[in-house]
């Protein structure tokens, strides 16, 4: 009798991408590497960078591929801790909250939520052009990069600090942030597993009469 060889679980380091050097972010013990695959994790971002400044700020991680027996990883959302934003609120002030999606020159669609706090109260028609001009402004700058470029425009503060360079013109601003930014993942992968599961289900379930029938038929023939 032929003996089965026994699975054994093993810890994988994971991989942060090359805009942190390929820092190890955790490590993870399974018996089949590939189940890792699309798993998420999040790190602060205090931890990636050694600066303090930024320890209001999480950074989620996807596991892509695993080489050499590493998860690697790359960059699908990043985010402002929820207690950090709510010190950020003061009396007689603008808070502006925005949601919207846009793409990157690769094809990466996110969905990109600013937060812009203005110095003191405006007016509806001046709300409205910051809005307007921020969507603008990150709309157009979104696509003309790549998605790698972008997640480095974020970490290091550049797209934030180009943003408010632009929107102080209209009206100063206090804070100018993205609260938020994540990738649209694809969950039709998913649905169409369940479609063709569903369909092979059917099938099976389809051809069970068929074959009882044959089953009655032979003896017949025999006799």
């Amino acid at each position: 009798m032929a003996k089965v060889k026994a699975l054994k679980k093993l810890w994988y380091p994971i991989i942060a991408p090359k805009i942190f050097r390929g820092a190890v972010i955790g490590e993870t013990i399974v018996y089949d590497p590939d189940k890792m695959i699309g798993k998420s994790m999040s790190e602060n971002l205090m931890n990636l960078t050694n600066d303090v400044k930024k320890q209001n700020i999480k950074v989620v991680f996807d596991i892509v591929n695993v080489e050499n027996n590493r998860a690697l990883t790359e960059i699908t959302g990043y985010k402002m801790v929820s207690s950090s934003i709510k010190r950020l609120v003061r009396r007689n002030i603008e808070k502006i909250d925005m949601s919207f999606s846009c793409s990157t020159s690769d094809n990466k669609k996110l969905r990109i939520k600013p937060l812009i706090i203005t110095r003191s109260a405006v007016s509806s028609s001046v709300g409205a052009k910051i809005r307007r001009n921020a969507e603008d402004f990150i709309t157009k700058y979104v696509q003309g990069i790549s998605y790698d470029n972008l997640a480095n425009d974020l970490i290091t503060h550049k797209l934030q600090d180009l943003l408010r360079a632009g929107l102080n013109k209209v009206y100063p601003l206090r804070i100018c942030e993205i609260r938020s930014m994540y990738v649209f993942k694809v969950i039709k992968e998913e649905s169409t597993l369940k479609q063709e599961a569903a369909a092979k289900k059917k099938a099976k379930h389809e051809k069970k009469p068929e074959a009882a029938n044959k089953v009655q038929e032979e003896p017949l023939a025999a006799a």
